[in-house]
C-alpha cells in the first residue's frame, strides 16, 4: 500500500481511502449485508488501508455507527485515520460543536482526524463555519479540517483565514469538470484532493451497456435526462454521448488487457493533485480488487488515449462541477 504524507503535518493516509457510504443499506446502494461490510473493512485494514471516510448523511448516522463499532471492537483507533463531515443544514457556527459531538458519539471516539464540510450552505457564510471548525481544532476535538465539494469561490473565502488540508471532489473519467479551475487552485495551494466516485457509481465498472439499464438512484447525475426519476438538475443530459464514451473506454481497456474498472481507478490515482482515491466495497473481494487496480499504473499512451476518449463528454457537460444540480441550484461556488 502506498501512502501520502501531507507537507508540514504528521498525517499520513493510504492512497486508497475506504468510502463508508456503501457499507449500509439505503435507496442509492440498495441492501447491504452488515457482516460483509465489516469483513470488507477488516480486509482493508489487513491490506494496509488506514483511511476511512464517512458522514452523518450516510444512512442518517448508520455509517458512522457501524464504522465506530468496527474500530472500537477491534482496538484500531490509533491505527486508522477517520474522516467525517458536517451536514449542510448544520453549518451555522452555533451548531458546529454539537454536530461534531454527535458524530464523535456515533463513532465512539473523542477526536476526528479530519473534519470536513460536506456541502456549502447558501444561508451560512463559509468563513463563519470555518472559524467554528478552527475552534474545534483548538479544543482537540478534530486534528485537521478540510472541505468537500468546494469551488474556487468557496476556497477563496477561507484561504485568508486558514488553508484546508483537503478538498473532497467528484472525479472520474466521465466527470472531469474539476480540471478547469478547482484542481489547479488546489495544486497551487497544496490542498490535497480526495477523489470520490472514481467508478461513477459502478457505471465505470462496466455494469451497464445502455442508459436504460442504470437504476434510478444512479441515473440522477447530469449525464442523464432531467426527466429521470430522482434527477433534479432539469437538463437534457448526455445519455447517448455518455455511453459512446463508455464504449471508447471499453475498447481502450480491451487493448490494454485490463478491465474498465481497473483503467478507471488507476487513471484517477495517477492524476496530479489527487492524494487519495475514495472507493467503497461491499465485500473483501472488492477491497482486494480496488487495491490491485490502484497499484497498477497506466502507460502514458493509455492515459493520453483516455483523455482523448473522454474529452467530448467533458466539453458537453460544461464547466459546472456539480454532478447533480444545475443553473442557480449548483452548489459549487
Amino acid at each position: 500500500m502506498k501512502y501520502h504524507k501531507f507537507p508540514g503535518s504528521d498525517l499520513e493516509v493510504s492512497r486508497l481511502c475506504f468510502g463508508c457510504w456503501g457499507v449500509i443499506s439505503d435507496a442509492h446502494w440498495g441492501q447491504r449485508d452488515e457482516d460483509e461490510s465489516i469483513s470488507a473493512m477488516q480486509a482493508a485494514v489487513d491490506a494496509g488501508v488506514n483511511f476511512f471516510d464517512t458522514a452523518p448523511m450516510y444512512g442518517d448516522g448508520a455509517s458512522e455507527r457501524l464504522l465506530g463499532r468496527f474500530v472500537r471492537q477491534n482496538g484500531l483507533r490509533e491505527q486508522v485515520i477517520i474522516a467525517s463531515k458536517i451536514r449542510p443544514n448544520k453549518m451555522r457556527p452555533e451548531d458546529i460543536e454539537s454536530e461534531c459531538d454527535a458524530t464523535l458519539e456515533r463513532l465512539q471516539t473523542d477526536y476526528l482526524d479530519l473534519y470536513q464540510t460536506h456541502w456549502t450552505d447558501p444561508n451560512t457564510p463559509l468563513i463563519e463555519t470555518w472559524q467554528a471548525m478552527l475552534r474545534l481544532r483548538d479544543l482537540g476535538k478534530v486534528r485537521h479540517i478540510g472541505v468537500c465539494n468546494a469551488g474556487t469561490g468557496d476556497l477563496g473565502d477561507i484561504l485568508c483565514l486558514a488553508k484546508p488540508l483537503t478538498n473532497q471532489l467528484p472525479y472520474n473519467l466521465l466527470w472531469r469538470m474539476i480540471e478547469a479551475e478547482i484542481m489547479p487552485l488546489c495544486i497551487q495551494e497544496q490542498i490535497g484532493v480526495l477523489a470520490y466516485s472514481p467508478l461513477m457509481h459502478g457505471i465505470l465498472a462496466d455494469k451497464y451497456l445502455s442508459a436504460d439499464e442504470v437504476p434510478e438512484g444512479r441515473a440522477r447525475s447530469r449525464h442523464f435526462s432531467g426527466n429521470r426519476p430522482l434527477a433534479r438538475h432539469g437538463e437534457a443530459g448526455c445519455e447517448e454521448l455518455t455511453f459512446e464514451t463508455l464504449q471508447r473506454i471499453r475498447e481502450i481497456a480491451s487493448q490494454d488487457q485490463r478491465s474498465m474498472a481497473e483503467l478507471a481507478l488507476s487513471w484517477v490515482g495517477q492524476q496530479t493533485g489527487v492524494v487519495s482515491v475514495i472507493a467503497g466495497a461491499r465485500n473483501a473481494a472488492q477491497v482486494a480488487q480496488n487495491i490491485k487496480y490502484l497499484d497498477a499504473p497506466l502507460a502514458d499512451t493509455t492515459r493520453a488515449a483516455l483523455k482523448d476518449a473522454t474529452e467530448s463528454l467533458k466539453l458537453a457537460l460544461g464547466d459546472n462541477p456539480d454532478m447533480w444540480d444545475a443553473g442557480s441550484q449548483a452548489r459549487f461556488h
